[in-house]
């Protein structure tokens, strides 16, 4: 019996000092304890069973430990859900397979207001929905979502909005998946004056990605997409870095913008975008004193310029179609595509109803309109152009632009005017009052026919680009857009050869690491040169020498480290 304990302690030594960890140590104490209490006669079998137990307890509590993470694990993701029918304000909340269902029916309130403030996005994101009862609702939503920080996931809305509805997303940052859109609006249907505003995003996909998503998609739902009855969606000042498009509709028939509604992209950007920076896939249908409006907007690499149509495109019962101010650096500024096998028959752009459709102050190496025929106006309609320059040259006649694919009927100038009076080229004309006369050298504005439209552009929504001021002062360094609501310390885009992540800094300002032996701390720049030693060590040309004494004084502390190990694997 002492033999077989002996050799299962020496045994428990050598597993030991393989470090077999703490579920071993707990057997050797289980035996040493044995070894010290009173035995009966004939345990072997308890000590049998114990010494054959032992080497198997990690293996016999993995299955209780896995199981304990997966528990944890399943806790930690649960979905999780809110139903809206008073007031909600959250701040510095983390959502994560989180929905939020408004459900204003059952609200006495005149207005509901949703405050979600400095809020993390990640994993399966945050859903927002309609209970389906809202419509008959006679409460209205005021939402907003300020400082969200977005992480390889997405916010969707999706169903129809309680009416009179105001929802403002303002300062969103995303860092997502090469599929991922950051606010999917598959299935939103926006009508009955409800207003979605989207200020200031940036979002960022892995460079050279394959069928990226986009800031904002537009995508077939279980509701009839599109943006009636004086509703609207503002996209204001969204950068898309390595995305698809700051703003894609996927419809599978038409997408109608109608009875004075808006769609309207401004100030945009896109950064190597693989399409162009907005994208209807599907016919685009803008009438009932309607706007779609694409101005100030940039791209840089988009494979397909700034805008892409599809199928046909029809403005009708005194609306506007407005491109203005924008600049494409290396294609062409538009992609129309008939979806018809001959390639040489026209896009299908009907303009008529006393409506309008302006091309100002444009720059690109080509229009991409190859047809000269592709724009046809009704008599009481008009195509207008002016400050165009395609490939370096100012387009100034009707003629020229007609062979640059642009038929247009009036040209103006920098003003906005054709022969001294003003053309309203970017007014609704069934909001707008004739043309005034040029006043000095000021630009042309809109000169709205009745107080109930608001300025720039006479809309019957109140316009979030009336009071913006695309120069506000950006403080942070080294930073080219900063966030409007933190310009202090929030960059959305920071300028070539600086790291984002909010702040702007030169990946080579980190200081270089320290790689002299026994060194402290190195000279100010440099990783191998020495400007404070170890003790006992003198810095000599940027090395760090041992002083002669502290040398042997090494050696002695060393051996007497051997020698306490020794002690201490003696003593066990």
């Amino acid at each position: 019996m002492r033999i077989k304990k002996k050799k299962a302690m020496r045994e428990a030594e050598k597993q030991r000092s393989r470090g077999t960890g703490t579920f071993t140590f707990d057997r050797y104490m289980i035996t040493n304890t044995q070894e010290v209490l009173p035995q009966k006669q004939g345990n072997t079998r308890e000590d049998a069973y114990l010494s054959a137990m032992a080497p198997l307890a990690p293996r016999c509590c993995a299955p209780a430990l896995l199981c304990a993470v997966l528990v944890l694990a399943a806790v930690l993701v649960r979905a999780e859900s809110v139903t809206v029918t008073d007031d909600l304000t959250m701040s510095g909340a983390s959502f994560n397979d989180y929905t939020m269902t408004l459900d204003l029916a059952s609200s006495t309130a005149d207005v509901v207001t949703v405050q979600l403030m400095n809020s993390q996005v990640s994993g399966k994101g945050l859903t927002v929905q309609s209970s389906g009862d809202d419509l008959a609702s006679s409460a209205r939503l005021s939402m907003s979502m300020l400082l969200t920080t977005v992480t390889q996931a997405a916010i969707t809305f999706s169903g129809a909005m309680p009416a009179n509805s105001d929802i403002r997303i303002v300062s969103t940052i995303g860092s997502l998946t090469s599929a991922q859109s950051l606010f999917d609006f598959s299935g939103l249907a926006l009508d009955s004056n409800v207003t979605v505003t989207v200020e200031n995003t940036a979002v960022t996909w892995p460079k050279d990605s394959i069928n990226t998503g986009s800031i904002v998609l537009i995508n077939a739902g279980s509701n009839a997409i599109g943006i009636r009855n004086l509703a609207a969606l503002f996209v204001l000042d969204a950068v898309a870095t390595n995305g698809a498009s700051v703003v894609r509709v996927d419809a599978q028939s038409s997408f109608p913008v109608s009875k004075a509604a808006v769609l309207a992209i401004d100030y945009g950007r896109c950064e190597e975008c693989t399409g162009a920076l907005v994208s209807i896939n599907a016919p685009l249908v803008v009438d009932g004193s309607s706007m779609f409006r694409v101005t100030n907007c940039k791209a840089v690499g988009a494979s397909k310029g700034l805008l892409a149509s599809a199928g046909s495109t029809t403005v009708s019962g005194k609306s506007v179609y407005l491109v203005s101010d924008s600049a494409v650096e290396s294609v062409s500024l538009f992609s129309f595509l008939t979806g018809i096998e001959d390639s040489s028959e026209p896009y299908p752009f009907t303009v008529s109803g006393g409506s309008t459709v302006s091309f100002l102050n444009l720059e690109a190496p080509s229009t991409g309109i190859t047809n000269q025929d592709t724009l046809s106006p009704s008599a009481d309609s008009q195509v207008i152009g002016g400050g165009c320059v395609i490939k370096g040259v100012a387009l100034n006649t009707a003629e020229v632009y007609k062979s640059n694919g642009l038929a247009v009927t009036t040209v103006v100038d920098r003003q906005g005017a054709s022969g001294g009076t003003c053309a309203n080229a970017k007014c609704i004309p069934g909001n707008t009052g004739a043309g005034a006369a040029v006043s000095g050298t000021d630009p042309c504005t809109c000169q709205c026919s009745s107080m109930d439209y608001n300025p720039p552009s006479c809309s019957t929504i109140v316009d979030p680009t009336q009071n913006y001021n695309p120069t506000d002062v950006c403080v942070v360094p080294n930073c080219l857009t900063c966030d409007r609501l933190s310009p202090s310390t929030r960059c959305t885009q920071c300028a070539t050869g600086y790291t984002s992540d909010q702040r702007c800094i030169l990946p080579t300002t980190r200081p270089p690491d320290c790689n002299v032996p026994y060194c402290t701390q190195c000279v100010t720049g440099s990783g191998s040169r020495c400007s404070t030693c170890r003790y006992g060590y003198t810095s000599v040309n940027g090395a760090c020498i041992a002083n002669a004494n502290a040398a042997a004084g090494a050696h002695t502390v060393a051996l007497a480290a051997v020698v306490c190990v020794a002690a201490a694997l003696y003593a066990l």
